[in-house]
């Protein structure tokens, strides 16, 4: 999440939350067109998965290394995080264990193509990147020759290709550069603000202002202009496209002296922008502050806004998506089609849970009624102790309250076809996710 740079500390403060959802192209209709082919279920405790096929039918298992938090896939490569490892299996390619600290956060980061877990320490020390697509590793601290490194994962940017990821250090308020491929980090001063691959914007607090920075990778100044305090902002081309804590939108362009305000999105009285976030493929950013929640398009037009009554807690949005659910945990508002601001779906009530591959079909609770909704209308589950959305938007795996586990699929008169009984597959508590 691109969070504020108005000082370490600030940052620090803010909650990074993800989302993990698959790739699609398709912009709108109830249920995306990305397939998906098999379905693990990975026993908590012991991290033995087994994987079924398309109908249901065991095809294989793999013996688990111990107790698994939490589950992150790209394609058919799947991320096992445990408290105090990470191991990474699937696809062609061998299985990779990153030992890690049990006081460790993980952030997930999609870009293009790709996933990477991010892994920091609440208290500050070493950050390391971690590609799940290959099981390589990107410590910071050692590539940046530090001893004592002094980085908060919070602070991190990425490059949409993920080819450059940025850190701010916290010890001599510098920005760190690192790149998959390259053996030596690059610096550059201030905290960052965005990154590409051969672009890098950094921030420094002046007051009640910042001076924002532009650098090619050969720490050649191709900008350097006051603004507003940045929230976050991203890479478009050669230019950097910010969001203020209250609002203005600016374009930043090499040789420029002034940053051009080419927009502002209407921050409530009181409140502030507390992330920017790109999606649609980087044509779009969601703005999101404690009660509100826009999406803008690169040019600085507002395409659609809303506030809440009450604070929100918003989870990342996939860089793929071209459907936005709006709002947050507690909170949910609409269905919205990023390009138009087009609302397709009421989520009023809803409690959502999960997304399919191109944001245009979510799960969740409403009234205790577990519901699939899309453009098309939604489809009741019924109650359930768990449920999770296959990225095509029209499979679910459902748990119900009698602890019995159905492989459930939505036809396109949007009812329910018979389902299969995958409960000899299921432990109790078992984390259920799609492989491509």
């Amino acid at each position: 999440m691109l969070v504020s740079t108005v000082a370490i500390t600030a940052i620090i403060a803010f909650a990074v939350l993800a989302w993990t959802a698959l790739r699609d192209d398709d912009g709108g209709a109830f249920g995306g067109l990305s397939n998906w082919k098999e379905i693990a279920i990975v026993d908590r405790r012991s991290g033995d998965v087994v994987v079924l096929d398309a109908e249901g039918h065991p095809d294989h298992t793999l013996i688990g290394l111990g107790p698994v938090d939490e589950t992150h896939v790209v394609g058919n490569r799947l991320a096992l995080v445990g408290s105090s490892q990470i191991v990474i299996t699937g696809g062609d390619g061998e299985a990779t264990t990153t030992a890690i600290d049990r006081t460790s956060s993980i952030t997930p980061i999609r870009t293009d193509d790709g996933l990477f877990l991010v892994v920091g320490r609440p208290a500050g020390g070493d950050v390391r990147i971690v590609d799940v697509r290959t099981g390589d590793l990107l410590d910071i601290g050692a590539l940046a020759g530090q001893t004592d490194p002094f980085l908060f994962a919070e602070t991190i940017r990425w490059a949409a290709d993920g080819s450059a990821f940025a850190v701010g250090d916290a010890a001599s308020f510098q920005t760190i550069v690192v790149r998959p491929g390259v053996d030596e980090a690059s610096f550059f001063p201030s905290q960052p603000v965005a990154v590409s691959n051969d672009r890098v914007a950094t921030s420094q607090i002046v007051d009640r202002q910042a001076d924002i920075g532009l650098f090619d990778y050969e720490r050649d100044s191709k900008a350097r202009v006051p603004t507003e305090i940045p929230a976050g902002g991203v890479m478009d081309g050669d230019d950097l496209i910010v969001v203020s804590t209250a609002g203005t939108i600016s374009r930043v362009t090499g040789g420029a002296s002034e940053a051009e305000r080419v927009g502002a999105v209407t921050v409530p009285s009181g409140g502030t922008v507390i992330s920017v976030d790109p999606t649609a493929d980087g044509e779009r950013l969601v703005v999101t502050g404690d009660v509100f929640q826009a999406v803008i398009d690169l040019e600085g037009t507002t395409i659609f806004s809303t506030t809440f009554t009450s604070p929100i807690t918003v989870r990342r949005p996939d860089p793929s998506w071209s459907c936005l659910p709006v709002g947050g945990d507690g909170s949910f508002h609409s269905l919205v089609v990023v390009e138009t601001g087009e609302q397709i779906a009421d989520l009023s009530g809803v409690e959502v849970t999960g997304a399919s591959s191109d944001g245009c079909t979510v799960i969740g609770e409403r009234a205790g009624i577990t519901e699939v909704i899309g453009a098309d209308g939604s489809v009741d589950i019924g109650r359930a102790k768990s449920a999770t959305l296959g990225p095509d938007g029209r499979t679910v795996v459902r748990t119900g309250t009698a602890g019995d586990t159905e492989l459930l699929r939505i036809d396109d008169e949007l009812a329910l076809t018979d389902p299969v009984d995958i409960t000899a597959w299921v432990t109790p508590n078992a984390i259920v996710t799609f492989l491509d």
